[in-house]
């Protein structure tokens, strides 16, 4: 097997939550508290991001100077920058703990890669929704951002999905 590979087979007593990695076992699976954070900290994301959108779209008020944002629309927006900051670096950690483990074993590259490219595009839209001043880009952006927000818990589900089906399959 090539350096950097991973072994198809289980731990000698059996548990699926450890692979061969670089002639050592690894557990498959984050421990729970990381595992906590993760899904925290993407939740409040996506949660606060898709809620914002849906006053952004649906709740604004007509008033006599033009459209009024929802009340709650700039404490949701703060939410979504905070935890997106915070999702800055919980990406980072699981390019590097995650990615960079699984890549070798030739798995997932599809659905992994693509999710990766969402959150980079997610990334870059978000830091030009703040930066950018031209009406143009900011709707560009918008439009990119809202879409790929909205859909990239059904690239996340589906790479889960597929993690899932392989332990499946490792097991039998």
């Amino acid at each position: 097997m090539a350096a950097g590979a991973m072994a198809g087979h289980f731990a000698p007593d059996g548990r699926r939550d450890l692979a061969v990695y670089e002639g050592r076992w690894h557990r498959r699976r984050m421990p729970r508290r990381q595992r906590a954070a993760v899904y925290v900290i993407v939740g409040a994301l996506w949660i606060s991001g898709c809620a914002w959108l849906g006053l952004d779209q649906f709740a604004a008020h007509r008033g006599p100077f033009g459209s009024t944002p929802h009340p709650l629309q700039p404490p949701l927006l703060l939410m979504h920058g905070v935890t997106a900051i915070a999702s800055m670096y919980l990406f980072g950690w699981i390019s590097v703990r995650h990615v960079r483990r699984w890549w070798a074993g030739k798995q997932r590259r599809s659905s992994g890669g693509t999710l990766a490219s969402i959150f980079a595009v997610l990334t870059v839209t978000g830091f030009a929704l703040f930066f950018v001043t031209s009406d143009a880009w900011q709707r560009y952006a918008a439009g990119v951002h809202d879409v790929l927000g909205v859909g990239v818990t059904l690239f996340a589900i589906q790479h889960w999905f597929f993690a899932r089906r392989s332990l499946q399959k490792g097991s039998r």
